[in-house]
């Protein structure tokens, strides 16, 4: 049962997608699609068309890696706690 806790969250979230039913998947990935277009509108809201420009600076910046990657795993995790709870 140990194995379960082994590896990056970011893995296991793909476990959990690919093994999922298809409708749970589905509107989970539907979810996670809807939050990066409203986050992409708001960048644009906020800072224009040059929104993308400083998104490249930033996933290219040494500086910031740790703190996406902590990101990551956390919106790994938050999506899996959403698929499993409603696969109960």
């Amino acid at each position: 049962m140990d194995h379960i806790f082994e590896g990056l969250p970011q893995d296991k979230w793909l476990d959990i997608i690919f093994n999922a039913s298809r409708t749970l998947s589905s509107k989970e990935l539907h979810r996670i699609l809807e939050r990066l277009a409203t986050l992409e509108i708001l960048l644009e809201k906020r800072l224009g068309e040059s929104w993308e420009e400083e998104l490249n600076y930033i996933v290219n910046s040494e500086e910031s890696s740790e703190e996406i990657h902590r990101y990551t795993q956390n919106i790994a995790i938050d999506s899996m706690g959403k698929i499993l709870s409603q696969n109960e």
